[in-house]
């Protein structure tokens, strides 16, 4: 990936001149200016082949333009190079003439090799699509062979360092050193007339002590480094002839992104010319987990492999009764995945010098990640039609969305849901270093209004009252919500908060509700500060330390928030009742993906990190499953914060504009508006919980009145049963069993619902619904029924088939009140992938989906979409209509370009019927 960029020249009296990759001088005008990186982003060589190819959903690959300010970056994008190199050749023409009969006595240089190849074995790299020669493949028999090692340089009996003409591109990790070599043109270095330097500038406006400039004299009796590993060094490996092996260290605190690399030439003489040799590469540098210097280090090989280094996984999908484990192709070495980050931290607005921080790296792609107005990588949308974009549940993998990206010239790219912005996180974070993983919390609270509630009001038959009594209530109890996790240390915080950050690049319901049809301009190219969540420490989410950065009253409300409901009562003086929730409570479990397991069948490679967030004594089934909240890989070698508990008495740090303590068990004791009968022990929640829940509640006075529940008189017991598994297609069966308890009479009003919603908690259609009231003996026992046909949700059910169910009752007598809330997701079929013999790369492969439709309906509009990484780049194909019980195989044809264990990815969608998923390991040969 070349670069024709000039980099400004430096004020003062020298004249400088600077020659391209064959050697031809071309003098630089002081008030030329660069853009590292842009021509990269252009002209990627493994990207560029696929420019005017069909994007493989039916898309026309080209750039699309427009009179907004979105197609004018788009055309700034993919145009900028071009019409810079037409500049560029129009100046040299005419440079070059004024410099003809000027002499110079410098060093010529001849050509630099920066050994990508070579470097990215060492640096753990070499999966990087941006370092294959192009036409070639990692794994091939071709690149396995890879050139000389350069740690046996010197023994090499002689040097031939002349440029390949490979366009590979260095990917460097930062605290580790990298080779290159100088070759000269008509002579030989001489040191006592020749004086070179290796200069490396980040950035638009690169400057020595922001750290975005790097200049390394040429010092040719160094043979080890002085300065490292704290700071930029260079030795010289060998010098024969014209050619100059060097070896740089790249400090553990370097900015991460793309570097542009010079070689200065000049003499001795005082005042002499300056020529400057524009390297045709840029390099990548990233994060480096494998080094102990860097704030991302992750000390156990087996979780760098799965966190940093895997290219697929799962994100956890469903609902807390039967999680489910969606398969994704992160496709974080994908030639599409560097250049993407690339121009997303530089629309993100964080300054070039701050690139070297991963906290503030990861909090402004959490902020870019998500678009609005024009601006960020993927538009979430969570209800309605997607005819203008892709369903999120269409999506394999983040390749393709990246490729969207970069297509369209920076274009938002539709459609996106929270699991989708999680994954997408996870490949960026990965594709720059830093481990991470996606993480979904099952009944997880969106707390719009800062109670640390969740707040939802009824009217006197039951129902809802979207917005509550004034229309402005927005808090919302999401059957699920993923968000991305990464490794770090936090010497930002106090001790005890290293390790797992909560990273949420999913964008906040108050501004989704509140700024359609914004001016543009209150987004703009430096994203909000609204749009920022994370990353936060999880540890202090479960002491419930809420002041600590960055903005964890918002994670510690989706995984602790208490559930309130309130009915309409004339008796009130403010016309509702509090009416106490039973058993549905938020957080009801944390899932991801177990490090060293795969399973493509069940979720056998499920892990419970619940104990992370949630300070439980009692564990759920998936704990018990894998001998607790970690599992070996934890504690075997593992420095993590989380396995000891400290610091538990030291005082939090104060949320803005307050001034509070922990509380101890004593403190929650005496409170008087807490209440515990609202947290009876098999809920879930321990002594432990409630004290997070209350130290945070005390930094947040608004949330002190939601806690408080006068004792109820619960002499009728009422049990909302669950929901058996339902497949798609098939009838199912709601009941509330009460008893009455006491020897006297009891009379019952009970409502019972079900409706379709989002996976979100927004309602879409009423399914059904059923109001009783009648008189209960003393001790006897009564249960209520509501059934729900197939021909009553067929044509109101949405998306993932998600079923929201609402129990609500009153006993006349003592006034005692009970609801409750739950929900279940109706199964569908998995799609089922078979692969004909032994897969070779270079060779035809075969693979047949099939499925059966499993309702008596004709589904029309049908697709198959599959990805592999590997395989085939993400592909969608039109399919014919599929009858009611029909059983169907589709078989596609792929040529294999990777050896070793491959994934392929595949999803079947109609109008009727959609996100039926599957996936198979494949085995490829050489």
């Amino acid at each position: 990936m070349s670069s024709p960029m000039n980099q400004s020249g430096s004020p003062g009296m020298l004249r400088r001149s600077t020659m391209n990759q064959q050697g031809s001088p071309i003098m630089l005008r002081h008030s030329m200016s660069g853009n590292s990186g842009l021509n990269n982003l252009a002209h990627s060589s493994s990207f560029s082949r696929r420019i005017n190819d069909q994007d493989g959903m039916g898309n026309n690959a080209g750039a699309r333009s427009g009179g907004n300010s979105a197609a004018y970056r788009a055309s700034l994008v993919s145009h900028y190079a071009e019409d810079l190199d037409r500049r560029r050749r129009a100046e040299r023409a005419v440079e070059e003439k004024l410099t003809d009969g000027m002499p110079s006595d410098n060093l010529k240089i001849d050509s630099v090799e920066l050994f990508a190849r070579d470097n990215a074995r060492e640096h753990r790299t070499d999966r990087y699509e941006a370092v294959l020669d192009s036409g070639r493949e990692i794994g091939s028999p071709s690149t396995m062979a890879m050139s000389r090692s350069m740690t046996n340089m010197a023994s090499m009996p002689s040097m031939d360092y002349r440029a390949s003409s490979s366009p590979s591109t260095a990917v460097l990790r930062r605290g580790q050193p990298f080779f290159m070599a100088v070759r000269m043109k008509d002579r030989s270095f001489d040191p006592r007339r020749d004086v070179l330097r290796a200069v490396f500038t980040f950035g638009p406006n690169p400057q020595v002590t922001k750290g975005s400039k790097v200049v390394l004299p040429f010092r040719m009796n160094q043979r080890e480094f002085t300065r490292a590993p704290q700071k930029w060094d260079m030795r010289v490996h060998q010098h024969e002839g014209f050619n100059i092996a060097l070896q740089i260290h790249i400090p553990a605190n370097a900015l991460v992104g793309l570097w542009r690399v010079n070689i200065e030439t000049t003499t001795t003489t005082p005042g002499a010319r300056i020529d400057e040799f524009r390297c045709k590469d840029d390099i990548y540098i990233l994060f480096n987990p494998f080094c102990r210097e860097d704030s991302v280090y992750l000390d156990d090989e087996e979780l760098r492999r799965e966190y940093v280094m895997n290219d697929t996984g799962k994100v956890f999908v469903g609902t807390h009764h039967r999680p489910k484990g969606r398969r994704w192709i992160y496709g974080q070495f994908s030639d599409v995945a560097l250049p993407a980050a690339q121009l997303l931290l530089g629309q993100s607005g964080l300054n070039p010098t701050e690139r070297g921080n991963p906290i503030q790296v990861v909090r402004a792609i959490a902020s870019i990640i998500n678009a609005n107005e024009g601006f960020g990588l993927l538009e979430g949308k969570w209800e309605g039609s997607f005819e203008d974009g892709v369903c999120p549940w269409v999506w394999t993998g983040s390749s393709k969305i990246f490729e969207h990206y970069l297509r369209n010239g920076s274009k938002p790219v539709k459609y996106g849901q929270c699991w989708v912005f999680a994954a997408v996180a996870t490949s960026i974070f990965r594709a720059l270093g830093i481990p991470s993983r996606p993480v979904t919390n099952f009944v997880s609270a969106r707390d719009t209004n800062h109670t640390l509630s969740v707040d939802k009001y009824f009217d006197v038959f039951g129902d809802e009252m979207k917005g509550g009594p004034d229309g402005d209530n927005q808090d919302a109890i999401w059957n699920f919500h993923a968000w991305t996790e990464v490794w770090m240390s936090r010497p930002d915080l106090q001790t005890g908060c290293n390790g797992w950050q909560a990273v949420d690049p999913t964008p906040p319901p108050q501004y989704r509700q509140n700024n359609t049809g914004a001016d543009p301009k209150s987004r703009g190219p430096l994203a909000i500060e609204a749009f920022r969540r994370g990353p936060s420490s999880v540890e202090s989410v479960r002491r419930g330390e809420i002041g600590l950065a960055f903005d964890t009253p918002y994670l510690f409300a989706e995984v602790n928030a208490e559930v309130t409901h309130f009915q309409e009562d004339e008796t009130s003086h403010w016309g509702f009742k509090k009416i106490p929730v039973n058993n549905y409570q938020v957080g009801r479990m944390i899932l991801t993906k177990r490090p060293g397991a795969d399973d493509d069948v069940s979720d056998a490679d499920v892990e419970d990190i619940t104990c992370l967030y949630k300070t439980f004594d009692h564990v759920s089934r998936y704990q018990r499953q894998s001998d607790g909240c970690f599992n070996a890989h934890f504690n075997q070698g593992l420095s993590s914060p989380y396995l000891e508990r400290r610091d538990r008495d030291r005082d939090m740090i104060p949320y803005p504009g307050t001034s509070v303590r922990r509380l101890s068990a004593v403190d929650i004791a005496r409170k008087p508006w807490y209440d515990e009968s609202r947290h009876p022990v098999d809920s879930g929640n321990t002594a432990a919980d409630r004290m997070s829940a209350m130290n945070a509640a005390r930094s947040v006075e608004r949330a002190q009145p939601m806690f408080d529940s006068r004792t109820p008189n619960d002499d009728v017991h009422f049990d909302l049963v669950e929901q058996e598994k339902v497949a798609w297609g098939q009838p199912f069966n709601l009941q509330v069993l009460m008893q009455n308890r006491t020897q006297e009479m009891r009379t019952i009003t009970i409502y019972l619902c079900a409706n379709s919603v989002y996976y979100t908690g927004v309602t879409a259609r009423r399914l059904g619904r059923v109001d009783r009231q009648f008189v209960l003996q003393p001790g006897s026992r009564e249960t209520i029924q509501l059934r729900v046909s197939w021909d009553e949700y067929r044509d109101r059910v949405v998306d993932y088939g998600h079923i929201k169910i609402y129990a609500m009752a009153s006993v006349q007598e003592t006034k005692q009140s009970w609801s409750t809330e739950d929900d279940f997701q109706l199964e569908k079929p998995k799609l089922d992938i078979q692969v004909r013999g032994n897969p070779q790369i270079g060779q035809d492969c075969f693979a047949t989906f099939s499925f059966m439709n499993p309702v008596s309906v004709t589904l029309t509009e049908c697709e198959f979409t599959f990805e592999g990484t590997g395989l085939v780049r993400a592909q969608t194909v039109k399919y014919r209509d599929v009858k009611p019980g029909e059983m169907i195989s589709f078989v596609q044809k792929f040529l294999p370009r990777f050896i070793g264990e491959r994934k392929l990815v595949a999803t079947f969608n109609s109008r009727e019927l959609g996100d039926i998923v599957g996936s198979r390991p494949i085995h490829v040969r050489e």
